[in-house]
């Protein structure tokens, strides 16, 4: 139960990577947990199948990318927080979207840009994005403006993974 208040410390900018425990099993434990989150999120959408096949392709692009971003900054010590600290906060704040992410997927397409669920989904995208360059700048020790920069180009990647995912799955 201490590792999820410290999951949400960091959703809340209270914490970061370093208050993470550099613990293989806590790491397994979140990364088991971040990849079932995905798929019950994802479901929402997809089926079983592409919800399991992007989870697990999200998973190792962020394994890759954070390897390669603290090894380029001689930080690779840090891999097992930082990747606790990402992949807890976004099972946070996945659950804590879930609701909103239910409803908006009830809504008629043609009403989604317009609807007070799309308003709670963007608020929740920028929050998400926040908490992740709040990671990045603690973990790659950079200025808040190079963590953005990195956030946006990790998202925007990560986008794109999930884009050659889904053309392969569908």
């Amino acid at each position: 139960m201490n590792i999820i208040l410290r999951y949400i410390d960091v959703c809340l900018f209270k914490a970061g990577p370093a208050d993470m425990p550099a613990s293989n099993r806590v790491l397994l434990m979140t990364l088991l947990s971040y990849v079932l989150i995905n798929i019950i999120v994802s479901q929402t959408e997809y089926s079983l199948n592409a919800s399991l096949f992007t989870s697990i392709a999200d998973l190792l692009f962020m394994l890759l990318t954070v390897t390669l971003l603290l090894k380029l900054r001689a930080k690779q010590s840090r891999l097992n927080q930082t990747l606790s600290a990402l992949a807890g906060s976004s099972c946070c704040m996945a659950i804590v979207s879930l609701p909103a992410v239910i409803w908006f997927s009830g809504i008629a397409e043609a009403e989604q840009a317009s609807s007070y669920a799309m308003i709670f989904l963007v608020g929740f995208m920028f929050w998400s994005l926040m908490v992740m360059s709040h990671i990045f700048r603690q973990a790659l020790e950079v200025k808040a403006g190079v963590a953005t920069a990195i956030t946006v180009v990790y998202v925007t990647l990560s986008l794109l993974v999930f884009g050659i995912t889904m053309s392969g799955v569908a």
